[in-house]
């Protein structure tokens, strides 16, 4: 399939956008590129404790930063319930995540092309019987391993952590996690309950990003 991306949404492809947040999302890019060096990791979802604290923004930047540097990267909308990808990138959700898992069509297939060469992007799809249990397939562990075969980076955008058990199954078959953090708005304890919610899920934390911080992004990997 073949899109155009929304240029408003994408940082590089924006004149309006901020040269700090340009200058923020690099630093993000480069953390990204030597944690995955050291922890040897390519698929990576995006979580925060609860809606509206920038995963999205985070994701879909990061996304084109890491193709315009040279990385095939495909970014995978895993928020059945409430996608926001194909809003991003003005495409329909009519075929997606949940078809490829449910044996209706390939990923192949599925993958839509964007604007920007080694960036791809997967939809979430229409809304399965249960997510939870194709979540939890063998068909889920075979597409990415696959899939990875074929793109340098894997970027998952998520539901909240705290929102159902999704994002902790999905977490767990990924090699690392990132959860997104918003200034002012995210609570102390609902970072703590979102962090300690994946560690029992067996998900790989690999940092934190503060969103929306007055002088910038600040993002810390561990």
């Amino acid at each position: 399939m073949n899109l155009k991306l929304a240029e408003k949404s994408i940082f590089r492809r924006n004149k309006q956008t901020p040269q700090s947040l340009i200058e923020e999302i690099e630093r993000i890019r480069l953390n990204v590129e030597f944690s995955s060096y050291e922890n040897k990791s390519k698929i990576i979802i995006f979580t925060s404790p609860s809606y509206k604290e920038g995963k999205t923004t985070i994701v879909t930047h990061l996304g084109a930063a890491l193709a315009e540097n040279g990385q095939n990267v495909l970014l995978i909308d895993t928020d059945i319930k409430k996608p926001t990808l194909h809003k991003v990138f003005k495409i329909k959700n009519t075929v997606g995540l949940t078809n490829v898992l449910t044996g209706q069509k390939t990923a192949d297939e599925s993958i839509n092309q964007t604007n920007i060469g080694r960036l791809k992007v997967l939809t979430a799809g229409p809304i399965p019987y249960s997510t939870e249990k194709v979540f939890k397939s063998t068909t889920l562990d075979e597409m990415l391993e696959k899939l990875s075969k074929s793109f340098d980076y894997i970027l998952v955008d998520s539901a909240p952590a705290l929102q159902g058990n999704d994002t902790r199954i999905f977490a767990s078959k990924c090699d690392g996690v990132i959860m997104v953090v918003k200034d002012g708005k995210t609570e102390n304890a609902r970072a703590i309950e979102a962090k300690k919610a994946l560690e029992i899920a067996k998900a790989n934390l690999l940092g934190v990003v503060l969103n929306a911080k007055p002088k910038g992004l600040l993002n810390k990997f561990f």
